[in-house]
C-alpha cells in the first residue's frame, strides 16, 4: 500500500499541474473568442417590430453570453483547484 501512495504522490501533481495548464489555455482560448452577437434573426425581428419575437431572440443572446462567462469562470476555477491540489499533493523527499 506504500508503494501505491508514493506511485501517485509522484504522478498526481505533474499531471494536476499539466491539467491545470490545460485548462487555463482553454480558458484564456476562449477569451480570445467574440463573445455571442446577435444574429440576423433578432436583427430581422427588431426591423418588423415584432417584440414578443425580438424578446425571446434577446433571451436566447443573454443566455449564450451568460453560459460563455460560466464555462470561462469554471475553467479557471478548475484550475486554480488543480493546481492546489498539485501543490498539496507534493511533499519532499525524505532524505
Amino acid at each position: 500500500m506504500n508503494k501505491r501512495y508514493t506511485l501517485l504522490s509522484q504522478i498526481a501533481p505533474p499531471a494536476c499541474l499539466v491539467l491545470a495548464l490545460f485548462l487555463f489555455i482553454a480558458a484564456f482560448a476562449l477569451m480570445a473568442v467574440e463573445q455571442p452577437q446577435p444574429g440576423i434573426e433578432l436583427h430581422r425581428a427588431r426591423i418588423e417590430n415584432n417584440e414578443q419575437r425580438t424578446e425571446r431572440l434577446e433571451q436566447q443572446l443573454q443566455q449564450r453570453r451568460l453560459k460563455r462567462k460560466v464555462l470561462i469562470g469554471s475553467l479557471f476555477g478548475l484550475a486554480a483547484v488543480s493546481a492546489t491540489v498539485a501543490f498539496l499533493v507534493m511533499r519532499p523527499k525524505a532524505g
